[in-house]
């Protein structure tokens, strides 16, 4: 290291000589004819001037526009290689497939001086995870050793079907490390949506106000508002609670936060010290009722109609004893939401979908 140091030294000292020797030789002036002015200029001033607007200039220009291109390229190589992983993604791949398209990644990457760093056996490892994180998903973790996007989205999202917000919180904020900056906000709003889940069970009710509050501030969903409202209530704060609300009833909301509750029925009942009732779907409104039992409201609404024959039905059907059975049966096949991605239907509320979509499941009430 010594030894380079000391021939760049003499490097550089060589460059000033060359220089000096330089300058000295071309120190005649030129005249220079301009218009109606005579300027007389060193020839070495000339000359500098010369090279720089013919040649570093240029040179810039051309690294600049380089660099623009370069960056499009990219764009568009990692646009192809998320295509290619979609492909290749499905636990039914044939992997020898894999292999024989794999060398093309590694041209492209070199074109684009973009060097890879997946392992060998990355496509296998990642297939078998995924085939699985159903069956066995504490070994389909321990195969997601490879920190690359991928894998640890599919990470994250067998540790949140687990329900261990905390490694699924930890793998996400590993995600927002590495993600690009276009996708943050998508990647903080699922953040904020874990950390409002794992934040529920906190013993000192301050702290997990004040992480509920913040979770909600940050991201406003159907998920983070529910549980900001149902603590608020908890802990009597009820104008706060319906200041929220309002502001849920202002973004279009309202509807989604009553169907979260039905899947939370313990916690969704300190929504009845608020005002629930304004700007929220008759229909919505009776399976909100029906779900956390508030059979006063119930029979309130079975005098009416709400648009929706199943929920008419629920409603009538509550308290009579003959169709008991039917009211049962209806009521344990009843959908309250549906994916806009995969169109599968669930009655408990998520903020993933099994397709691992995040925040695609849209109020759809029927059987």
């Amino acid at each position: 290291m010594r030894l380079l140091n000391i021939l760049k030294i003499l490097f550089i000292g060589l460059l000033v000589i060359l220089l000096v020797l330089f300058v000295s030789q071309h120190m005649e002036e030129v005249k220079i004819n301009l218009f109606v002015y005579t300027f007389q200029v060193p020839l070495f001033v000339l000359l500098f001037i010369f090279g720089f607007v013919g040649f570093i200039i240029p040179t810039l220009v051309f690294t600049w526009r380089e660099r623009a291109l370069s960056s499009k390229l990219s764009s568009i190589f990692d646009a192809s290689l998320d295509v290619f992983f979609l492909k290749y993604q499905k636990p039914k791949t044939n992997l020898e497939n894999i292999k024989s398209v794999k060398p093309l990644y590694f041209v492209f990457a070199n074109i684009l001086k973009y060097t890879p760093t997946y392992e060998d056996d990355i496509y296998s490892k990642f297939e078998k995870a995924r085939s699985l994180r159903y069956e066995n998903p504490q070994e389909a973790i321990n195969l997601l050793d490879i920190e690359s996007i991928q894998s640890l989205q599919l990470k994250r999202n067998i540790l949140f079907d687990k329900k261990d917000y905390q490694g699924a919180l930890n793998t996400q904020e590993q995600i927002l490390k590495n993600i690009p900056r276009k996708e943050k906000p998508y990647q903080k709003d699922i953040s904020n949506t874990i950390k409002s889940l794992k934040n529920v069970d906190l013993e000192d009710k301050t702290k997990r106000l004040d992480e509920l509050e913040d979770a909600f501030d940050d991201t406003k969903n159907e998920l983070t508002g529910f549980l900001y409202v149902s603590e608020l209530l908890a802990q009597d704060k009820t104008k706060d609670a319906s200041k929220v609300l309002d502001n849920m009833l202002q973004l279009n909301l309202k509807d989604k936060l009553l169907l979260v509750g039905c899947s939370m029925p313990q916690t969704a009942v300190y929504l009845m010290a608020a005002d629930i009732e304004k700007g929220v779907s008759p229909e919505v409104l009776g399976i909100f009722y029906i779900y956390i039992g508030a059979p006063n409201k119930i029979k309130l609404l079975a005098d009416g109609t709400t648009n929706n024959e199943v929920v008419d039905f629920l409603l009538k059907a509550h308290q009579d004893q003959a169709k008991l059975d039917a009211y049962n049966i209806v009521l344990k096949n009843l959908k309250l939401w549906k994916c806009k991605d995969c169109a599968a239907t669930f009655n408990q509320y998520s903020p993933k979908c099994v397709c691992d979509s995040w925040f695609s499941l849209e109020p759809h009430i029927g059987l």
